[in-house]
């Protein structure tokens, strides 16, 4: 069976409304047609014999075509191939862009900026609200980012930086609060020489054995606190006081001596007579005791030496007084009793502890609390929250420092002072 041998018949319903593949005529029913047997393409019967194949495309072939083309071949000579001229280019080189130029060419995510920009300001501004907003911000700026903007990495940065705000002023406000400290300048702290006029003695020599320490504690501050001076030189006059009124660093964690005690703040010292001098820190109690010796060149015409005797021993409902300077207020005198008598532990060192009910407040470390005699009976060293108890206020004993306190430091025969004798201011 070949191509050029179809089935010839007279249309029917079955070919009627097909196209011929050869004229694309319509056939319609008794139109004589011819039938590929191979395809079974439809053609008029007198396309065919015109045509003598079957001319449907399945039926025409990729061969068939290509014996078409072969046949009229196109020749081009090596002249004509040399003298051709490239035609123009209507399409222009296609530009692709580097990784970096698509990068820049991105928007930033202004919410992303903003952010960065809060938590800037959270730094010299107040950062616990600041930082907040900032930390808000970046967050927005996260959950809506889009792919094709810039300034992810920006709001990370300023998600960690708006925290380090937040943490930053808090430590910076816990501490500035948690200590106490006044700003007014010893010049303002002279006091009427005529109050100490007409005072008992107990009363007067206490007076003059307080001292006021002002200590630098940064930022523009002054730490206030008292001190008690135990023995003077030819040179020197040698003041008792609480650790932590000289030493910003100090807690109840705190356990070591500093190595090197001349790195610790600078302290001036101002006497009842109004003088000051800048001291020099000689000692620190050990075991995390909250004790200290600072030596500055006053005299005997300055101050006067606390008398203390070692054989004394206070008992609960005693009377007391303490001499300090509560709030910067110098030369402050309050009294009261002993409420209880309590023992404190530091790892394994034990040490007595006065509660008392003389008013103590910040100011009042270091300063001496004395019987009605005027014997130093220890160092007043807190007191409770004011906002939560009242006339709860702590002194460590004397006998804590003569247990402790270096031989250099202790006065001679302090148990030949009468205990009962009252000395002319």
């Amino acid at each position: 069976m070949t191509n050029d041998d179809p089935q010839l018949m007279l249309a029917g319903e079955r070919e009627s409304g097909t196209l011929c593949s050869k004229c694309a005529a319509e056939i319609a029913i008794g139109n004589s047609v011819a039938r590929c047997k191979i395809c079974g393409g439809v053609h008029h019967e007198a396309c065919w014999q015109q045509h003598g194949s079957c001319c449907s495309y399945e039926c025409a072939g990729s061969q068939s075509l290509a014996e078409k083309s072969a046949s009229s071949s196109l020749t081009i000579s090596s002249e004509e191939l040399a003298s051709a001229v490239p035609l123009p280019s209507s399409n222009p080189t296609p530009h692709y862009e580097s990784t970096a130029e698509k990068d820049s060419a991105r928007r930033w995510n202004r919410t992303s900026v903003w952010a960065f920009a809060i938590a800037l300001l959270g730094i010299p501004l107040f950062g616990l609200i600041t930082g907040l907003v900032a930390i808000l911000v970046a967050c927005i700026a996260l959950v809506t980012h889009h792919q094709n903007r810039r300034g992810m990495g920006l709001a990370v940065a300023a998600m960690l930086l708006g925290l380090f705000d937040v943490i930053g002023w808090a430590v910076a406000l816990s501490s500035y609060l948690g200590t106490p400290h006044t700003t007014v300048s010893l010049a303002e702290m002279a006091l009427d020489p005529s109050a100490l006029d007409d005072l008992p003695a107990t009363i007067a020599r206490a007076m003059r054995a307080n001292v006021l320490l002002q200590v630098d504690a940064g930022l523009g501050r002054s730490a206030i606190g008292s001190g008690v001076v135990l023995k003077v030189t030819k040179d020197s006059a040698y003041i008792l006081t609480n650790r932590h009124v000289i030493d910003q660093h100090f807690s109840d964690t705190t356990k070591n001596v500093p190595a090197d005690l001349s790195d610790l703040a600078r302290v001036m010292v101002m006497a009842v007579s109004q003088v000051s001098f800048p001291g020099v820190v000689e000692w620190m109690a050990p075991h995390g005791v909250d004790l200290a010796i600072v030596s500055a060149p006053l005299s005997l015409n300055d101050v006067q030496e606390a008398h203390w005797n070692e054989k004394i021993t206070p008992r609960i409902g005693d009377e007391v007084f303490a001499i300090g300077n509560p709030h910067g207020l110098g030369w402050t005198h309050t009294s009261g009793s002993v409420s209880q008598i309590r023992r404190r532990t530091r790892g394994s060192f034990s040490y007595q502890i006065l509660q008392t009910s003389a008013p103590i407040n910040p100011g009042n470390s270091g300063g001496g609390l004395y019987d009605t005699s005027g014997n130093l009976l220890g160092i007043n060293t807190l007191t409770a929250e004011k906002r939560i108890a009242e006339g709860l206020s702590f002194s460590i004993a004397l006998e804590t420092l003569i247990h402790l306190v270096p031989d250099r430091f202790r006065l001679a025969s302090q148990n030949d002072k009468d205990p009962g004798k009252e000395v002319a201011p």
